[in-house]
């Protein structure tokens, strides 16, 4: 992600904030100074920082992690928890692939800010500042910083430790540490060819011992600020990266939360207006219950009475009716009626016959007489007497007396 806004080591004990390139504030504090920006790409001090160059053979990019893991731990750069490693491809020939390799094994406290934007070098910043530079000597944090570059790229960084100050001292150091490199394959034809000053002031006494010490040509220039630059995502420390994974969890449940809000919400809204609605349509129907419940009434009263006064009006119900055409179904002898009794809705006859299957054929008789198929017939079984006759008893109920009713 790209970002305007720099937090860089100033050139004593504090900090600079600036934006397009150019300083808008200083602070010897780093979470003073940001405050609670969340666009500040902050870049980690040199002395924090170990950079070299690490050659690999030709294979895959998925293992260039491991294999740069490996040489950092091969060179005891491994802090005692997980070191941040970022690698830039700076060149790459038939033998393999080249690359600058940074890593920071245990960030500052003071730079750990959990709404930072992102983070890069110091150096890789420097470089962003004058692309074509191929060494530069800055003042950070007091100390003086050497830098070596490759297509903008630091390829080498280290803290001079001689004085603060200009001087054979310091230009035989550089020289040193210049005439080192060449012995690394990525130099060979990368050799720094200028180097940069990016010191304010310098003293013309200083300046001069310094520039006829060396070897390569010496230019001074006014420190510059890069307008933009880009966050490298290895370099974010654990600490930040568990606070954006907290804080990414905590606006979801929120944003989970609120969806749930909204939709119980509109549940609870749809539940209500089906209640106003099912209870407006109850009270209109007890209303309507409330205007037809006298004619109801009337008319079960009008139906119970009719089924009182039924058998008066219906000839088939009448008891002489009934008691002719029982008569009519007797044989012609063998059987007597002891006693015949009706209430419209039922009948009993009592009789004796000579035998139980005269009184079966008196029962089949009726079930299947004209006028009497509206009665359901029954008979328990038949008492055998002494002499062998069959006492009986025959019932019958109008179908569907129940229902009628």
């Amino acid at each position: 992600m790209s970002h305007s806004t720099l937090a860089l080591p100033a050139s004593d004990r504090g900090w600079i904030l600036c934006s397009g390139g150019s300083e808008i504030a200083r602070n010897a504090d780093l979470s003073a100074l940001v405050g609670h920006r969340s666009d500040v790409l902050v870049a980690l001090p040199a002395a924090s920082v170990s950079t070299f160059v690490a050659e690999l053979p030709p294979v895959e990019a998925a293992l260039h992690e491991s294999m740069i893991k490996a040489q950092v731990d091969k060179r005891g750069l491994s802090a005692k928890g997980p070191a941040l490693i970022d690698y830039e491809r700076i060149g790459e020939t038939d033998r393999g692939e080249t690359f600058a390799v940074r890593v920071v094994a245990e960030p500052s406290p003071d730079t750990i800010l959990p709404t930072a934007g992102g983070y890069e070098t110091s150096a890789g910043l420097r470089g962003k500042a004058s692309p074509g530079t191929n060494a530069m000597i800055w003042r950070e944090h007091g100390r003086l910083i050497l830098g070596v570059f490759i297509d903008g790229i630091p390829a080498h960084v280290q803290v001079l430790s001689g004085k603060p100050e200009l001087g054979k001292a310091l230009a035989s150091e550089v020289k040193l540490i210049l005439l080192g490199l060449r012995g690394e394959s990525v130099f060979e034809n990368a050799a720094p060819r200028e180097l940069l000053l990016a010191l304010d002031p310098i003293g013309e006494k200083e300046w001069i011992e310094f520039r006829s010490a060396l070897s390569i040509p010496v230019r001074p220039e006014v420190p510059r600020f890069p307008v933009k630059a880009e966050d490298r995502p290895r370099l974010l420390p654990s600490a930040i990266v568990d606070h954006r994974r907290r804080r990414r969890n905590g606006v979801r449940r929120l944003a989970i939360l609120a969806v749930g809000l909204v939709v119980y919400a509109v549940v609870g809204f749809w539940v209500w207006k089906e209640a106003k609605a099912t209870e407006r349509e109850m009270a209109s129907l007890e209303r309507r219950i409330g205007i037809i419940q006298p004619d109801v009434e009337r008319v079960q009263l009008v139906e119970e009475r009719w089924s009182r006064l039924e058998p008066a009006f219906d000839k088939d119900l009448f008891p002489i009716v009934q008691l002719s055409r029982i008569t009519a179904a007797l044989p012609g002898s063998g059987v007597v009626i002891r006693e015949y009794r009706t209430t419209g809705q039922d009948i009993r006859v009592r009789g004796q016959a000579r035998d139980v299957q005269l009184a079966n054929r008196l029962l089949e008789d009726l079930q299947g007489m004209n006028g009497f198929e509206r009665y359901e017939w029954s008979m328990p079984n038949p008492r055998v007497e002494r002499n062998n006759t069959a006492t009986f008893e025959i019932q019958g109920k109008l179908k569907h007396e129940g229902t009628d009713a």
